[in-house]
């Protein structure tokens, strides 16, 4: 198949948490589905639960956001940066986002008009030591977004 399991948490946008991983993304390796963006995704994400083994069928509409992340466990004494207290040091749009359920967040997204098109966009969040390391954001799971700040290089 040439693809990679990308080990995952599905929020879906009740609260209900699905982990586990799934081989169903355009990419083999995190840095291509970055680099690749804009990323098209399936209507549906086939998840392997880490509970059953058994694969399910995510919708993308159900989705508040897909996060690809290192462990499923994640540290409940580690208090996760949400925001940039100063300029991302990498290339992109600087965004501020706030949920429909009210969970706010920064992070980094490719300056891309895909961004008005696509039913989501990856961000990349500001925190290097987070269990999370890039989350593919539904923008039907957004109540506000705003561009703090463009990065870039020439």
């Amino acid at each position: 198949m040439g693809r990679s399991s990308f080990k995952v948490v599905a929020h879906l946008s009740g609260g209900k948490l699905v982990k586990g991983y799934t081989d169903t993304l355009p990419a083999k390796d995190l840095d291509t589905l970055l680099k690749n963006e804009p990323v098209s995704m399936p209507r549906e994400i086939a998840v392997r639960t880490v509970e059953s083994g058994e694969p399910i069928a995510v919708p993308l509409e159900s989705l508040k956001a897909l996060f690809f992340v290192k462990t499923f466990e994640g540290s409940e004494d580690y208090k996760e940066i949400k925001f940039f207290a100063g300029h991302p040091p990498i290339e992109g749009l600087w965004v501020h986002m706030k949920f429909r359920d009210g969970e706010c967040t920064e992070g980094v997204v490719r300056n891309s008009l895909h961004h008005l098109i696509d039913p989501g966009f990856l961000l990349k969040p500001p925190d290097p030591h987070s269990n999370n390391e890039i989350v593919y954001v539904v923008k039907n799971s957004l109540a506000e977004f705003q561009v703090l700040e463009v990065r870039h290089t020439y």
